[in-house]
């Protein structure tokens, strides 16, 4: 029985707490951003949000192999998160929320479509065009500026949005 408490403790404790030890040792870890520590709010908070800045609104769904590709590639790069979350309020909404949403004074509502329906929400901040992923561009009074569709690189989305902010009109909404 001791022999079985040695090893036991060979194999699994001392290697634990080894390891321990290296995720408290912070002295030559630098301290990158990490897309992970990015807050995503929900879109049941949208209205309280700080309108001093623009918010960008990721409607995806659960079943979308491109969403999932954005948050592994797009949204894993610290530098990009770090823009993001310095200029725009982000907010993630599952275009498939079966919930009731109230969104500027007006409710939304589950729509069933066949084996699956969206939310009456995704599609009128996407001006009636549900793919996925989109990303939906709203200035300081939550009006929708533009509509960017489909799988984005950090380069094209900055670019994208960059556009959308500072375009000369209101409501530019992209075509692709």
């Amino acid at each position: 029985m001791k022999f079985t408490n040695l090893v036991y403790a060979l194999v699994f404790i001392i290697p634990s707490l080894i390891g321990l030890s290296q995720v408290f040792n912070t002295e030559d870890k630098p301290t990158v951003p990490n897309s992970e520590n990015v807050v995503w709010n929900s879109i049941q908070n949208i209205e309280n949000l700080n309108h001093e800045k623009f918010t960008v609104v990721d409607v995806y769904t659960d079943w979308c192999r491109v969403c999932q590709v954005m948050d592994e590639k797009t949204f894993s790069d610290p530098d990009f998160m770090s823009y993001l979350t310095e200029n725009y309020n982000l907010v993630k909404f599952n275009a498939e929320e079966k919930t009731k949403l109230m969104f500027k004074g007006k409710s939304f509502e589950y729509k069933s479509n066949g084996k699956r329906g969206y939310n009456a929400l995704a599609a009128e901040l996407c001006k009636g065009k549900l793919a996925y992923p989109s990303f939906v561009v709203l200035d300081q009074e939550l009006q929708v500026v533009d509509v960017l569709r489909g799988f984005k690189n950090v380069e094209k989305f900055k670019a994208d949005l960059e556009r959308a902010r500072f375009a000369d009109t209101a409501n530019v909404i992209s075509k692709d």
